[in-house]
């Protein structure tokens, strides 16, 4: 739930501060922690048909995959000593860089996002990412987000006086 509300806001944000006007799922839709029963595709095509939206864009999270990956430290030396002399004495050191060992957790996310059109039904653009280890969910959500109604646009699926209901499951 936390991350259906920060993705769907976030794009309902870009797209509104773009002159796209929005329906949010979260508004039309609710779900409820005791009940979570996802609504079957007759209810939200309904709901989508109240909201006389022309499209529904939905973004889905598909696979979600983590690894451990271990790196072991290093370390050089000079091939040859180095030879100082003190009075007195001579000094023989070799020199040396290391860097510690340390293991990396990377997370990665499937993602689809759909524009669908709400008279036919059919998808008018289907897009796949895959995200590499974001390091926060809100920081992941605008960027995303912001590609995302960029894409739209550049490719002219979206216009001001179009109307986009942010749907995700």
């Amino acid at each position: 739930p936390e991350a259906r509300s920060t993705v769907e806001n976030d794009l309902a944000a870009v797209a509104t501060s773009r002159g796209h006007p929005v329906v949010k799922s979260i508004d039309v839709i609710t779900t409820s922690l005791k009940d979570p029963k996802l609504p079957t595709k007759d209810e939200v095509v309904a709901k989508v048909k109240e909201t006389a939206c022309d499209a529904v864009f939905v973004a889905t999270l598909l696979k979600k995959e983590e690894s451990l990956g271990y790196t072991p430290g290093t370390s050089a030396y000079a091939v040859a000593p180095y030879q100082t002399y003190y009075p007195g004495y001579y000094s023989y050191w070799y020199p040396s860089v290391s860097t510690p060992s340390y293991y990396d957790h990377e997370k990665t996310y499937f993602m689809q996002s759909n524009l669908y059109e709400v008279a036919s039904e059919e998808i008018m653009w289907s897009v796949k990412s895959k995200i590499f280890s974001p390091e926060t969910l809100k920081k992941f959500s605008k960027q995303y987000t912001s590609t995302l109604v960029k894409q739209l646009e550049k490719e002219k699926l979206i216009i001001a006086a179009f109307k986009v209901n942010a749907f995700d499951s």
